[in-house]
């Protein structure tokens, strides 16, 4: 496929080969050659698309340069050395080259802001395009006005060729030409003023613009709109503001949500006003923009204190809230997040309405894994608040420690003793090895073979760290037992923080069994004409606590 150029040069290449047939069979064949070209190009600038403008408004238009070249020439003699010539230097007849233009004003109220361009070369019927960007002035009248554009470029007037030599003959020309552009009546929007109230950071606020139509056309059925706004959202919009003469000013009033905002400032919002026109028919303003003033939030510090917060246990966390910002917080709460080893057992509090510099304490019960290591925990909280429209305002997550302490466990001191064959009180030694006390205790002894017991439990009440207390439990050790240790099971049964009944992890409570005296009869008594082993009775006797705490 060929491209234009060359189309172009091989037609007016045609031209030459039929002009200098017909000289030569017309003379006497002289030896020079002579090309001559009778008309320059011709440049002319146009518009493309419409060339219609606004006051006030900035427009790029693509203006197109056509070489309008008729290819009016003569030759004289043979064209087989200026056909060489013309090859040699790539000649294409009827171009303009080193093309620049620039566009000016003149009496036009616009400023062009389109610096000098450089087109390069535009062959006969081609054309270049290039941008011209104006801006109209803001109280520019109505009309159609020529705007100049002066273009300078060369081009080849004559290519002589006698004998050996030969001399091309180039021509330079700028000339002036003009195109159009007609301003219209048109509304131009106009910002005046921005207010807001209550926008702040994720928060739903009131912004009131006013605005002025400075332009030289009435706005009919008007409504005026918040577009293009990286930190607003308008939960009411496309206000209407009715009719709006040339030069009039009014005001609308928007429902706005803040968002992408992390510090107080201004911040820009852009405007737009859609209409219909004299005519009736819809059209929109160019968009304008305005600033506004966003302040800071509600700021929140916190303070923690924890409660039987051991492993493997329910405690709770009293967290206080203190409003350090400029913006009282309406209808807060606190609501904490999940988080290992924590389980929550309640996720929110009510805070109430925390004004500039006031607290209120949120408590919280959770429960503390078993698999958890003493040690301090993050506790992840967020504090919600109302804003001036009732929708959820939460802060950025807040973070404080909680510290959790070991297991509470007890361990037994002593070992018993108790003779095989007989029944005994024997005591065990309990002490508190854990960090926090036990409430409202009792210490159940879990017998197996080959020691049984009626009395398994023994009330011990409030045990704290570190403390000890005896209990006393009545066994009987079955009379074919083995010489020797054992070992019973022993578990605190309390109540937490919250009076749930909690039960301990067991523990081991030693007992020996003595030799017995060779199987004697034990002494007895006669109680309603049966004999009762005398260590019986004593045990009896002895068991003043019910047996039903732990059933």
């Amino acid at each position: 496929m060929q491209d234009s150029s060359s189309n172009i040069w091989r037609t007016g290449f045609l031209m030459l080969v039929i002009i200098v047939s017909a000289f030569v069979a017309g003379s006497g064949g002289v030896a020079a050659e002579q090309y001559n070209d009778f008309s320059e190009p011709e440049l002319t600038p146009t518009i493309q698309q419409q060339n219609v403008v606004a006051a006030g408004e900035m427009k790029t238009f693509d203006l197109t340069i056509q070489n309008r070249h008729t290819g009016i020439t003569s030759m004289d003699r043979q064209i087989g050395d200026i056909a060489q010539v013309v090859q040699t230097h790539r000649i294409q007849v009827g171009s303009a080259t080193a093309i620049t233009a620039s566009v000016d004003a003149g009496d036009a109220p616009l400023d062009i802001r389109t610096a000098q361009q450089s087109l390069g070369t535009i062959a006969a019927g081609d054309t270049r395009e290039m941008g011209l960007t104006v801006e109209v002035d803001q109280d520019a009248q109505p009309g159609v006005y020529q705007i100049p554009v002066d273009i300078s470029y060369g081009y080849i007037n004559s290519i002589n060729v006698d004998k050996n030599d030969y001399f091309i003959n180039r021509n330079t020309q700028t000339v002036r030409k003009h195109i159009t552009v007609r301003i219209e009546k048109s509304v131009r929007l106009d910002v005046r003023d921005v207010t807001g109230a209550d926008l702040y950071k994720d928060a739903d606020g009131t912004m009131t613009v006013s605005v002025q139509n400075t332009g030289s056309e009435v706005a009919q059925n008007a409504k005026l709109s918040i577009v293009q706004s990286e930190y607003f959202s308008a939960k009411s919009n496309a206000i209407s503001v009715g009719q709006l003469e040339p030069d009039e000013t009014t005001t609308a009033e928007f429902q706005i949500g803040v968002e992408n905002i992390d510090a107080a400032g201004t911040y820009s919002v852009g405007f737009q006003l859609a209409y219909e026109n004299e005519n009736g028919n819809p059209e929109q303003s160019l968009i304008r923009t305005g600033s506004v003033a966003i302040s800071n939030g509600p700021q929140y510090e916190l303070s923690t204190e924890a409660t039987a917060m051991y492993v493997d246990s329910i405690g709770s966390v009293a967290v206080t809230v203190t409003n350090t910002g400029e913006r009282t917080a309406p209808n807060a709460r606190a609501e904490l997040s999940p988080i290992e080893p924590f389980t929550l057992v309640s996720t929110s509090a009510s805070l109430g309405t925390l004004a500039p510099g006031e607290s209120a304490t949120a408590e919280f019960k959770l429960e503390v894994s078993d698999r958890a290591i003493p040690q301090d925990y993050p506790l992840t909280l967020t504090v919600v608040h109302d804003d001036s429209y009732g929708n959820d305002v939460r802060s950025d997550p807040l973070s404080v420690d909680v510290p959790v302490s070991p297991e509470k466990s007890f361990t037994v001191m002593n070992t018993a003793a108790v003779t095989a064959g007989q029944t005994e009180t024997v005591q065990f030694t309990i002490k508190n090895t854990g960090d926090g006390q036990f409430q409202d205790a009792v210490i159940r002894l879990n017998a197996n073979s080959p020691f049984e017991t009626d009395d398994d439990t023994a009330y011990v009440g409030t045990l704290e760290s570190g403390e000890t207390t005896t209990v006393m439990y009545t066994i009987s050790a079955d009379g074919s037992a083995a010489v020797k240790t054992y070992s019973l099971d022993a578990s605190i049964k309390y109540d937490n923080t919250f009076g749930d009944t909690v039960v301990s992890d067991i523990q081991s409570a030693p007992i020996t069994i003595a030799a017995g005296d060779g199987g004697l009869p034990v002494p007895g008594a006669i109680i309603a004409g049966v004999v009762i082993p005398i260590a019986l009775v004593a045990g009896i006797v002895y068991q003043t606590k019910p047996l039903s705490r732990f059933r």
